[in-house]
């Protein structure tokens, strides 16, 4: 449906204080993209005369009609916008314009946050670079952004019956580790990311993992709500902060765009998962997993023109930015428990019963391995944009999923994905790795993750936690969540005989079923005072 946008004042001087206002002073804040002069002078012609798509009477802007599933998507829906129309819906949005008919989440959150803040610093940078991008020159339209939703989950019993009927061997998920800042170094019967996507951080900087990004076609796996972005609305926030999807909604402004600009509905105006997002660009530096060193939101080279691929899309082929395919989605486990001090505190140890759920119910573990299954899946899309997919997606990076704060198992997250993804790979026209990186201090839930590392390995990653804390910036908690007013679990106690190693030499060989049935009859009747693969190998 197509919508009208409400007139905006383009007078150079208000263009220039609404793209230096969030910067507060600082001298040239888009670098080689360009100055503020140059940056405003390019918007003033835009806003004024610039119409991407096309002639549309008296309106000027296309939305995917009508709404589905609390957006504009709905199950298995997709739609491809041109960098020259998000540059439009983001500049009209920026400057305050409105579409009546249409409230989006993006017009919400620009007028939440109007002047200032880091999403509005990257706002106003993914304008520079449209100012700057030579693909848009003498009205190009540029490379195409591709947004495309999952179809409704299978049941549990279809997952079970695909992997007992293709008899899926665990070795599809073609399994990598990455010791990002643990301390273990390489695991035993387990490959490597390669180097181009694994560097350990050194203490005082960030290295290379899967939200920093290095590694070709590794797409960033979003550990998201119900829906991408968290819960901005709810905390009234404009900046960095919250878990990791907060804060990879603000280094990748494009996603936030579409997402937000894609939902008008209330209270949570944002995209729901699970989706792919195809074509966006990460705009910053130092944000990778641990979030220490986030803060300073400094320009990498944008990409403008040098990562284009051509892709085949719906019968047609078009160009693509090739350089971050993003993917959000959730664990089904939110809100699994009352989130009090005993509990958390549980929780964050790999001690809580209710994380070991082995029934049928709806935070369950079976529905953790069918939510990673669906949302990876290849046939989980419309098979028009299947191609660009295969096309871009060469592996997968993701860290603890199931175990941020959702405060799920450490162990149990690991085995979830793992199964998961071998389910999900067999979907693909070739061979799609699992990249998965540990932490000693995820920028969710910090130091849990040290749990999936054996005896003394889990020992020094719970140290290196705590040497130093993180920085507040670094993350956030409920309050109960805290040992002491302290982020990092502090219990190496709970470190167990068995990690990631000990398990994929167990089970790497064998079938999917093996595996599932093995954690649900086993775990069901296990202690609590033991770890899920202490019990696996007992």
């Amino acid at each position: 449906m197509a919508f009208k946008w409400t007139a905006v004042s383009t007078s150079l001087r208000r263009i220039k204080r609404k793209l230096r206002a969030p910067f507060e002073g600082k001298e040239n804040p888009f670098g080689h993209l360009g100055s503020v002069d140059d940056v405003a002078a390019w918007l003033k012609t835009f806003l004024e005369s610039d119409k991407p798509f096309g002639d549309l009477g008296d309106k000027d802007v296309l939305v995917p009609w009508p709404e589905q599933d609390d957006d504009q998507l709905g199950h298995g829906g997709w739609v491809a916008y041109s960098r020259r129309q998000l540059c439009h819906i983001t500049a009209k949005s920026f400057f305050g314009a409105k579409t009546p008919g249409y409230n989006s989440g993006l017009r919400r959150l620009m007028k939440m946050c109007p002047r200032k803040g880091d999403f509005r610093k990257a706002f106003a940078s993914l304008l520079a670079a449209c100012s700057a991008d030579p693909t848009l020159a003498n009205g190009g339209q540029g490379p195409i952004l591709l947004t495309a939703k999952a179809n409704v989950a299978p049941s549990v019993q279809e997952v079970k019956d695909k992997a007992t009927a293709e008899s899926v061997q665990m070795s599809s998920a073609g399994l990598r580790v990455c010791d990002y800042d643990t301390g273990a170094g390489p695991l035993e019967n387990v490959d490597p990311v390669p180097a181009e996507g694994c560097q350990p951080r050194p203490y005082d900087a960030p290295g290379v993992d899967f939200m920093i990004g290095g590694l070709k076609g590794q797409a960033t796996q979003d550990i998201s709500a119900s829906w991408f972005g968290g819960y901005l609305f709810d905390a009234g926030a404009c900046g960095l902060g919250g878990g990791q999807d907060e804060r990879l909604s603000v280094y990748f402004p494009e996603v936030t765009v579409l997402a937000y600009f894609l939902s008008q509905s209330h209270p949570f105006p944002q995209l729901r998962q699970p989706a792919w997002f195809l074509g966006a660009r990460n705009f910053f530096k130092t944000l990778d997993g641990t979030a220490r060193f986030d803060s300073s939101m400094e320009l990498v080279d944008v990409p403008l023109d040098n990562d284009l691929v051509e892709v085949p899309l719906a019968g047609a082929t078009y160009k693509i930015s090739s350089s971050r395919p993003f993917v959000v989605f959730m664990s089904e486990s939110q809100a699994f428990f009352e989130e009090s001090m005993v509990n958390l505190h549980l929780a964050r140890r790999n001690r809580l019963p209710a994380q070991r759920d082995m029934g049928t119910g709806k935070w369950s573990f079976e529905k953790q391995v069918r939510a990673w299954y669906r949302s990876m899946a290849l046939t989980s899309y419309d098979e028009d944009v299947q191609p660009a997919l295969t096309s871009l997606v060469s592996s997968l990076g993701a860290g603890p999923w199931l175990a941020g704060l959702w405060w799920g198992d450490s162990q149990l997250g690991f085995l979830s994905v793992w199964l998961g993804q071998a389910l999900a790979a067999t979907t693909w026209n070739a061979p799609l790795p699992l990249d998965y990186y540990v932490y000693s201090d995820f920028t969710e839930n910090p130091g849990n993750q040290c749990y999936v590392l054996p005896g003394a390995a889990c020992e020094e990653c719970i140290r290196r936690c705590a040497d130093p804390d993180p920085p507040k910036s670094a993350y956030w908690m409920p309050d109960n969540a805290y040992f002491q007013w302290r982020p990092c679990v502090p219990d190496k106690s709970v470190c167990g005989a068995k990690g990631i190693s000990d398990i994929v030499a167990a089970y790497g060989s064998g079938s999917v079923m093996d595996l599932w049935q093995a954690i649900e009859s086993k775990v069901k009747d296990g202690p609590i005072s033991s770890n899920v693969f202490d019990i696996l190998l007992s």
